[in-house]
């Protein structure tokens, strides 16, 4: 009994001392969104996505060579006209082929697995140079406000809009919150307006 009376103080005035920090919200994914580097980092990342596709197409039309060779020299086995000395050579070209296809289609796959870990590389770089960046603005904005406490109001239940200080902290980092609202806003009003393809 003793104990959890204990608990219950020290749990209480741990609250107190919480409730006495001041505490604000932000909301990350806005942070992110709105950051200036991430268009560029966007755009970047498609740029480099349509180069490793192109990469990737060509070792697709060299595969789809490879198959179609061997699919002519399987096709040639079964020459009615073929002696069977010249049968045992197409069936043994045939299957070298084959292996050579085997192998392409293998170096394709582990190639697309390449490049995919690397854009997925790169695009956690950039997040996490972008979240560095928030991270000091907020630790900046937090240190000259004399606040204790910053959390990301997207993983709360809930909060008093009150606290929120996004915005002050998109002004920080150089971006008008109501444009960049307004533009985003605007950009996805596109996207649902147009048709499916």
């Amino acid at each position: 009994m003793k104990v959890t009376c204990l608990m219950i103080a020290v749990l209480m005035s741990a609250l107190v001392g919480v409730a006495e920090e001041k505490t604000v919200v932000v909301n990350m994914i806005d942070l992110i969104r709105f950051h200036p580097n991430r268009e560029r980092d966007r755009k970047l990342m498609v740029d480099m996505e349509k180069e490793y596709q192109a990469k990737l197409d060509k070792r697709r039309e060299r595969f789809e060579q490879l198959r179609d060779d061997f699919e002519r020299s399987a096709k040639e086995t079964r020459n009615p006209a073929l002696s069977d000395k010249a049968r045992a050579e197409a069936e043994s070209k045939a299957l070298k082929q084959r292996d050579v296809v085997a192998e392409a289609e293998r170096d394709l796959r582990q190639e697309a697995q390449k490049l995919q870990r690397e854009l997925g590389d790169q695009d956690t770089r950039l997040l996490r140079q972008v979240t560095n960046e928030i991270r000091e603005t907020i630790t900046k904005y937090a240190k000259d406000t004399k606040i204790s406490i910053v959390m990301d109001a997207t993983t709360l239940a809930y909060y008093d809009t009150k606290l929120d200080v996004t915005d002050e902290v998109l002004k920080r980092m150089g971006i008008d919150p109501v444009k960049a609202r307004k533009e985003a806003k605007e950009e996805a009003d596109k996207k649902t307006a147009l048709p499916a393809k």
